[in-house]
């Protein structure tokens, strides 16, 4: 229910949601220092405890680089702001990801189950994706800012570095 619920979501979707988001592209498709990288966003039904996560699985040696990217792609999406562009590209794509989820059982009995444990209809997705499909790079940019902090990343890393000769 909070109101830059639905420009969050988008920012996530943005930063790491698909594999051409700016951290998977950047760190995979571009520097070819991962196997798989992307974000997530857990927002709870109830209360503030949300979270954000990024998951980026490497050879232990590109582990730096890697992390220095994804420090450095959040730190200028936090400085530049995404693009009006970027954002119309990327509304585009979050509103067919949702059609498409919607259009696989097991996607949608997930949501069926979800929606009658919170007490949710579609009617409320429905109203969630108008809201973002109307958001302005403004408001987007504003709630990053707001809500996402780097100081307050916590970087977890597990790995065999000492034979990568990383981190020593």
């Amino acid at each position: 229910s909070d109101p830059d619920y639905p420009a969050m979501v988008l920012a996530n979707y943005m930063l790491g949601g698909s594999i051409t988001a700016r951290i998977p592209n950047r760190i995979r498709n571009n520097e070819g220092l991962s196997y798989t990288v992307n974000t997530s966003l857990s927002v709870p039904a109830e209360g503030n405890s949300t979270l954000f996560s990024a998951l980026a699985i490497a050879n232990p040696a590109n582990v730096p680089k890697a992390e220095a990217s994804f420090k450095d792609e959040i730190a200028k999406t936090l400085r530049d702001g995404f693009t009006a562009d970027e954002i119309a590209t990327a509304k585009k794509a979050f509103a067919d990801s949702r059609m498409v989820s919607r259009s696989q059982d097991t996607a949608l009995l997930t949501q069926v189950a979800s929606h009658e444990l919170i007490g949710r209809t579609f009617q409320w997705d429905g109203e969630v994706e108008a809201k973002v499909q109307a958001l302005t790079p403004a408001q987007i940019n504003a709630a990053l800012k707001k809500h996402l902090d780097p100081a307050n990343i916590s970087i977890v890393k597990a790995g065999d570095f000492k034979a990568a000769g990383v981190y020593q």
